[in-house]
């Protein structure tokens, strides 16, 4: 009678409080409430998958891919050790909408997930639905305030281990090796990780950017951010805010360099937090698991004046991201090797599966986009094929050059060819609608060649044409709920 007289009179806020962290109890730990039935031809190896993605990971920040600096050395290792795709790209470049498109292997316009308010489609069949449908123990231990579960991303996991931006790296790990204990060994897991740290703001160890940057003393010395607890839109100094940092950059290219150097940290920080993980899957499942790293997008650093922040264009440092698969030493097709071919985050699912020598009837996956990359493994490759990319929708559009709309039918889009890139930028006036680029020659994208390659460019219009009819361009989703402006504005990205 006592808690129930105490209850009774707790004030509004204290009401409010409560549900808050009711409903965050709920996002953490929570599943999905309904199942999929999926028939299968093969039902494959018995093989576990570690999947680690790291947020905001630049494809040519690991040392393998030509870092001049020693600051991934663990998934260095993994790369020298399994298949390094260095050209791989994601379909958008942000969290929530790429990694969607990752364990469904379909574009967003097929997942639905096609900004940070909508959840995966009920049709879209993900990589951790079909696992669980042949009895894999499945879970996922994911840091980043928009991987929540109502996003439908946790669908298909016996557990969704969720946290915001606030556990860093090694407590990410420390979560992640807490599941590997409770795991039955006598079944094979799919364990899904997500790191956050090289995301903005910049708050490394100390003792690392010592050590990448030791003669710096000026500006942001130690961390780039008003705080490593705050998020979205808020992640940046308050001194000059998100429109200082990103759109009107002038801090000048000694303090930028620093900063670069900062991200880099941080990137040193999960590389360490992977090796702790990785020490502990290889001590308990030895030559028992397949190990797949890779990002959800990649990161500007001030290419194209725009600098810390990623998803409003589709140039190069914000879709390339690392892709490296390490088989265990027993699998029959293991090897070892450097794929310079593009591909995307759409071949993870097919790929997966066949690695898993998993056959599944075709009518639960006609709908996906990306093709296996098994070849690889059997001494062959792909032919060149399109890839498609699009921008996220904008919420500072009074800062994006170029850029006349700023919802989903206003969007960059791009397609990767042969080495080619064209980028589509829609609504403007007829001289200023495309951007070609030779990525082989030019893989910053510094020389615009529409105006010089025109059959080149031609062609490239017909495939990215042909890509946007599949899509009804016009047929806008449904605008953000009232709660979803509430979240929104509580992470700074709107006002």
């Amino acid at each position: 009678m006592r808690r129930q007289r105490l209850i009774v009179g707790l004030c509004g806020a204290l009401y409010v409080l409560l549900a808050v962290v009711v409903y965050l109890s709920f996002l953490k730990h929570s599943k999905p409430n309904y199942s999929r039935d999926i028939k299968f031809k093969t039902k494959g190896n018995g093989l576990s998958v570690l999947l680690i993605t790291v947020d905001a990971l630049r494809a040519d920040y690991l040392s393998a891919n030509g870092y001049p600096q020693k600051i991934t050395p663990t998934i260095d290792g993994l790369a020298s050790a399994g298949f390094n795709f260095t050209q791989a790209v994601t379909p958008i470049p942000k969290t929530t909408q790429s990694l969607a498109s990752l364990i469904t292997g379909c574009y967003p316009y097929k997942t639905g997930v096609r900004n940070l308010w909508t959840a995966l489609l009920r049709s879209a069949v993900t990589l951790t639905e079909v696992l669980k449908n042949i009895k894999y123990q499945t879970i996922a231990v994911v840091s980043n305030h928009n991987l929540i579960p109502d996003r439908d991303l946790a669908r298909g996991f016996d557990r969704y281990d969720y946290e915001s931006d606030k556990r860093e790296a090694m407590g990410t790990t420390q979560a992640v090796l807490t599941h590997l204990e409770r795991l039955n060994s006598a079944r094979p897991f799919f364990l899904w990780v997500h790191y956050i740290d090289p995301h903005v703001p910049y708050y490394p160890p100390e003792a690392i950017i010592q050590e990448l940057d030791p003669d710096y003393q000026g500006r942001y010395r130690n961390n780039f951010g008003d705080s490593k607890l705050k998020i979205g839109g808020w992640a940046y100094p308050t001194d000059i805010g998100k429109e200082g940092a990103v759109f009107r950059n002038k801090l000048g290219e000694k303090v930028n360099e620093h900063v670069r150097k900062l991200y880099a940290a941080e990137v040193r920080y999960t590389d360490l937090a992977i090796r702790a993980l990785l020490t502990q899957v290889e001590r308990r499942f030895n030559d028992k698991v397949i190990i797949i790293l890779t990002a959800d997008h990649g990161e500007s650093l001030g290419e194209h004046d725009y600098y810390y922040e990623h998803g409003d264009y589709v140039y190069n440092a914000q879709l390339r991201v690392p892709l490296i698969f390490r088989l265990p030493r027993t699998h029959k097709l293991y090897s070892e090797g450097t794929v310079n071919d593009w591909v995307s985050l759409i071949d993870v699912l097919p790929t997966t599966l066949d690695l898993l020598e998993i056959e599944v009837r075709s009518e639960h996956l006609r709908q996906i986009d990306g093709v296996s990359l098994l070849p690889y493994w059997k001494g062959g490759r792909l032919e060149a094929r399109p890839l498609f990319s699009e921008s996220d929708d904008s919420f500072f559009p009074e800062f994006i050059k170029r850029r006349v709309r700023h919802d989903i039918s206003g969007r960059f889009r791009a397609v990767i060819f042969d080495g080619w890139k064209l980028i589509w930028t829609p609504f403007q006036q007829p001289g200023m609608l495309y951007e070609l680029y030779d990525l082989e020659s030019d893989p910053e994208e510094l020389r615009d060649l529409y105006g010089v390659e025109s059959a080149r460019a031609q062609a490239l219009e017909k495939h990215l044409q042909r890509w946007m009819s599949l899509q009804s361009e016009l047929a806008e989703q449904s605008p953000p709920t009232q709660k979803d402006l509430e979240i929104l504005k509580s992470l700074g990205y709107i006002k």
